[in-house]
């Protein structure tokens, strides 16, 4: 445990301005040692990223959660409204929330931006936001784009039980959007998430959100290698053509990747 403590300090404590430390002392350090040291602050960075995002649809669940406590046939459709309408209040990335019953038909449906619908009954019984939720808890629905540059995804989560329905929530990705403006990645460097399709859905420049990167060899070369725990690290080049040292972390469960890239300029022992 002490280890584990340990390395979520280290962390945060890289989450800020560090990277611009080992590029101080560079003079004083054998060309080696400072490699190493870059490398490893940069996969630190990627990991430190990731798991900010991973927490956010934790919470994003756990606020659901008390949702699916009941069965839904226990409670009236006005209380299904004041529950769904509480947890847009308590959870501001929630754009709207709805309830679907043991049948995968919505019983009710709570938005931010649209009018309340009450009963509207529509079967979704073999979407996978209803069918998945019901065998494995949760659904990840893949990332779509409102007004080419507003990120959502869907989560579902099911009750302790069948009978106890389906809870759907349309989720404002805009809110990890800090996650990645305040990560410091040297003078010049940046953070980015991209999706499992490869699009940017986070960066510090909003003209580049939706932009597809597959075809960058470092997001290659982490899709190659897998879902795994460990974050990968390379001279590469950017979408602009920069040559940069980039780390890509895999985020756990969605098929996203946390990508941070610096200048090569910025490193002059990984030339």
């Amino acid at each position: 445990m002490t280890s584990s403590i340990r390395r979520r300090n280290l962390i945060a404590l890289v989450g800020g301005a560090a990277v611009g430390w080992p590029l101080i002392v560079r003079a004083e350090q054998p060309d080696d040692q400072v490699a190493t040291l870059i490398d490893r602050i940069l996969r630190l960075q990627a990991e430190a990223i990731a798991v900010k995002v991973v927490q956010f649809v934790w919470e994003i669940e756990r606020q659901m959660g008390w949702m699916t406590q009941l069965p839904w046939s226990t409670r009236s459709i006005e209380a299904l409204r004041t529950d769904a309408a509480r947890l847009l209040r308590q959870a501001p990335a929630v754009a709207e929330i709805a309830q679907l019953d043991s049948a995968g038909r919505e019983q009710a449906l709570v938005s931010r931006v649209a009018a309340d619908v009450v009963g509207s009954l529509t079967d979704y019984s073999r979407h996978p936001k209803f069918f998945e939720a019901v065998a494995s808890k949760h659904y990840y629905g893949p990332v779509y784009f409102r007004r080419q540059s507003e990120p959502y995804m869907t989560i579902a989560i099911s009750g302790a039980r069948h009978d106890y329905g389906v809870v759907v929530a349309e989720v404002n990705l805009k809110f990890i959007w800090d996650v990645v403006r305040l990560s410091k990645i040297g003078d010049h460097g940046v953070a980015y998430i991209v999706d499992a399709q490869d699009r940017v859905m986070a960066h510090s420049d909003p003209g580049l959100i939706g932009r597809d990167v597959s075809s960058l060899a470092h997001v290659k070369a982490t899709r190659v290698a897998g879902s795994g725990p460990q974050s990968t690290t390379q001279v590469a080049h950017d979408s602009n053509g920069r040559e940069v040292l980039a780390a890509s972390m895999p985020i756990t469960g969605l098929g996203w990747l946390a990508i941070v890239e610096l200048p090569v300029g910025e490193a002059p022992a990984l030339r």
